[in-house]
C-alpha cells in the first residue's frame, strides 16, 4: 500500500509543478521544500524556545553539582557548539527554499560572517553565569578557522563571553579535519575536567558509535544516563547528521536518490497515507528527524532523565496528594494525528474521522525515556494522571466511551502506572457548561485539583507534554499560542513544566497556517496551503544562492 501511495503522491507533485511535463529527475529545489514545516516549527512554535529554555535551565539546575564532581587539581571547563546551540541558524537554510542551490563552503563562510546574527533564547543568560563560576568556555564548531576572528567577535556582540580565539577550536578548510571528540581530547589534555557538553548533534556531545539512525539510536539508549546531567541537546529538525544516518553515502547521493532514500526512512510511517502531496514533500524532514533520528530520542531522554532528578529533590511531605499530569500523544505514545495530513481524513475515513486514527493507534509505541520515568515516579509514591485532548467516544457504533477503553488497554499493555478509567482524563469530561471548542484542559486540570475526579484535591507537581497547552499557562492568565507566554515564563521550563519535542504536531502547524492566512487552511487550496507555508519562512536578504 506504502508503495502504490508514495507513487500517487510522486506523481501528482510532479503534476502539480509541472503540468505538462512529463516525469523528470527529483531536483534540489524539490529536496529543499523538504525543509519547510521542520523550518515553519523552528522559526514560529513557542513550543521551540521553550524547549531551548528547558535545555538551558536543566543545565543550569545541575551546574553545582557538576562542579563537585571535578577532581582535585583540575579546573572546569564546559564545551559548547555555536550554531542552533547558541546561535540562531535555521535562516540559512530556510534560505534555500525557492532555490536550486544546496549549502556550500562559500555560502557557509558568508553565513558565518554575517552580523545579523541572533542569539537563542536563553543562551547569553545562560553562558554568563557559568562564566562567572570561573569556568572556562570553549566553543567547538564545524565552521573553519579563516572565519574564527569573525565569530569571536559576533559572540562578543551578543554578548557571549570569550577570552580569546584560543577558546575557539574549529575545523580547518582542506580535508585535515579533527573529530570533535579529538577536540575535545585537546582540553582535556590542558588539564580540564569537562562539567558538561552542550550541543545540536550528537557529535557534539560524545563521539558516536555506527553511521546508521538505527545504530545511533542504540547509542542513544547505551549513553541515557548521560543526557540531561551532563550532557545536553538541543532540537534541530532542519539540517544535522541525522541526515546523512539514513542510508549509507547519503552525502555523496543525488537529490533523486536522497529523496528515495527519505522515503524508505518513512516506509514505517504514516507517510505514505497523506493525501495532501504538496503537504507531504514539505514536511518530509520533520517526519524523518521525529521517526528515525537518535537526536529526537536524545531530547526526550534528556527530559525524562531530567524529570526523575526532580522528583527525587521534591519533597512531597510539603506538597497535598501531589500528582503528575502528563499528555499521552506525542508526550508518552509515539504521535498519530487525527487524520493523515491537515485537512482531509485518510481514505475510508470520510464519515468519521476517527476511524484512521482508531486503527493506527494499535501500534503506538513509547516515547524513550518514558515508561522508566513514570514507573519510577509511581514507585516514589506519586499519582499519575493522563489529561489528554481525545474524546470519551468516536461515535461509531454507538459505544459511547470506545476512545477511553481504547487508550486504557493500550497503556496497559505499555505497563504505563495508574492505566484506568479514574487517572485518564479525556476531554468533555469535566466542562458540560462549556461549548465544546472551549472546552480546554484547564477543565481537565481543575478537575484534578479540586477533587472532581477522585474526591483528593491534588497538588500538581509537575506537567508534562508535547504542546503549551499542556501546563497551566491558561489558568495563569497566559495564552499558550503565544511565544510570549513562553518569555513570560521561561523559568518554569526543564522545572514545573517539561517539553517533549513534537514539530509534527498537527495543532500547532493548524494555529501557525491559519494566523498567517487570516483563515483557517482548510478553507485554501493546496497550492494556497503549500505557498503559505513558504511565505512564512525567514529569509536570509544578503544570501548568495
Amino acid at each position: 500500500m506504502l508503495r502504490v501511495q508514495t507513487s500517487f503522491l510522486l506523481g501528482l507533485l510532479a503534476w502539480q509543478i509541472a503540468p505538462n511535463a512529463s516525469a523528470k529527475e527529483y531536483s534540489q529545489r524539490e529536496l529543499n521544500e523538504e525543509r519547510v514545516v521542520a523550518s515553519n516549527w523552528q522559526q514560529h512554535a513557542p513550543e521551540y524556545e521553550a524547549l531551548v529554555y528547558q535545555s538551558f535551565n536543566m543545565a543550569r539546575d545541575n551546574l553545582k553539582e557538576a562542579l563537585q564532581q571535578v577532581p582535585e587539581g583540575k579546573q572546569p571547563a564546559l564545551v559548547t557548539d555555536i550554531d542552533d546551540t547558541l546561535i540562531n541558524g535555521a535562516i540559512y537554510f530556510s534560505s534555500l527554499v525557492g532555490t536550486d542551490s544546496a549549502r556550500t563552503v562559500d555560502a557557509s563562510i558568508e553565513w558565518w560572517k554575517n552580523k545579523n546574527m541572533e542569539a537563542l533564547p536563553g543562551a547569553v543568560d545562560f553562558l554568563n553565569e557559568v562564566n562567572d563560576k570561573d569556568i572556562d568556555i570553549f566553543y567547538i564548531s564545524g565552521r573553519f578557522n579563516e572565519v574564527k576572528q569573525d565569530t569571536v567577535d559576533n559572540l562578543r556582540r551578543l554578548g557571549f563571553p570569550v577570552k580569546g580565539v584560543d577558546n575557539l577550536l574549529f575545523q580547518k578548510r582542506d580535508n585535515e579535519t579533527l573529530t570533535k571528540e579529538g577536540q575535545r581530547q585537546i582540553i582535556r589534555d590542558q588539564n580540564y575536567h569537562i562539567v558538561m557538553l552542550l550541543g545540536d548533534q550528537l557529535d557534539d556531545l560524545g563521539d558516536v558509535q555506527g553511521k546508521h539512525f538505527r545504530q545511533k539510536q542504540a547509542w542513544v539508549n547505551q549513553n541515557r544516563s548521560h543526557f540531561g546531567y551532563d550532557w545536553y541537546s538541543f532540537p534541530n529538525l532542519i539540517y544535522g547528521s541525522w541526515e546523512s544516518a539514513i542510508t549509507p553515502g547519503f552525502n555523496q547521493l543525488s537529490p533523486q536518490e536522497k529523496h528515495d532514500a527519505n522515503l524508505d526512512a518513512l516506509k514505517d510511517s504514516h507517510y505514505g497515507e497523506i493525501q495532501d502531496a504538496l503537504f507531504a514533500q514539505q514536511i518530509t524532514s520533520a517526519m524523518i528527524w521525529m521517526n528515525t533520528s537518535a537526536d529526537y530520542h536524545a531530547l526526550t531522554r534528556q527530559a525524562y532523565n531530567h524529570s526523575t532528578r526532580i522528583l527525587e529533590k521534591l519533597n512531597q511531605n510539603s506538597m497535598e496528594n501531589p500528582v503528575i499530569v502528563i499528555d499521552i500523544n506525542g508526550t508518552i505514545l509515539n504521535y498519530t494525528p487525527k487524520r493523515p495530513d491537515l485537512t482531509h481524513p485518510a481514505p475510508g475515513s470520510e464519515n468519521s474521522e476517527h476511524n484512521w486514527y482508531l486503527n493506527k493507534h494499535k501500534t503506538s509505541s513509547p516515547i524513550p525515556g518514558a515508561p522508566e520515568f513514570l514507573a519510577a515516579a509511581k514507585e516514589k509514591g506519586f499519582d499519575i494522571f493522563y489529561v489528554s485532548e481525545r474524546p470519551l467516544s468516536s461515535g461509531l457504533h454507538g459505544n459511547k466511551r470506545d476512545i477511553e477503553e481504547m487508550t486504557v488497554k493500550k497503556l496497559r499493555e505499555l505497563g504505563y502506572p495508574d492505566a484506568d478509567e479514574m487517572h485518564i482524563v479525556l476531554k468533555g469530561e469535566y466542562c458540560s457548561t462549556v461549548e465544546k471548542k472551549n472546552c480546554t484542559k484547564a477543565f481537565q486540570r481543575r478537575a484534578i485539583t479540586t477533587g472532581q475526579v477522585d474526591k483528593k484535591k491534588h497538588q500538581i507537581a509537575l506537567f508534562i507534554g508535547d504542546m503549551l497547552s499542556d501546563f497551566d499557562l491558561e489558568e495563569n492568565g497566559f495564552d499558550p499560542n503565544l511565544k510570549v507566554s513562553v518569555t513570560a515564563n521561561k523559568d518554569l521550563f526543564g522545572r514545573q513544566y517539561i517539553m517533549i519535542p513534537n514539530p509534527m504536531n498537527n495543532r500547532r502547524l493548524i494555529a501557525i497556517y491559519s494566523e498567517y492566512a487570516g483563515r483557517h487552511i482548510k478553507d485554501l487550496s493546496s497550492e494556497e496551503r503549500a505557498e503559505v507555508r513558504r511565505k512564512i519562512l525567514r529569509n536570509w536578504p544578503e544570501k548568495p544562492f
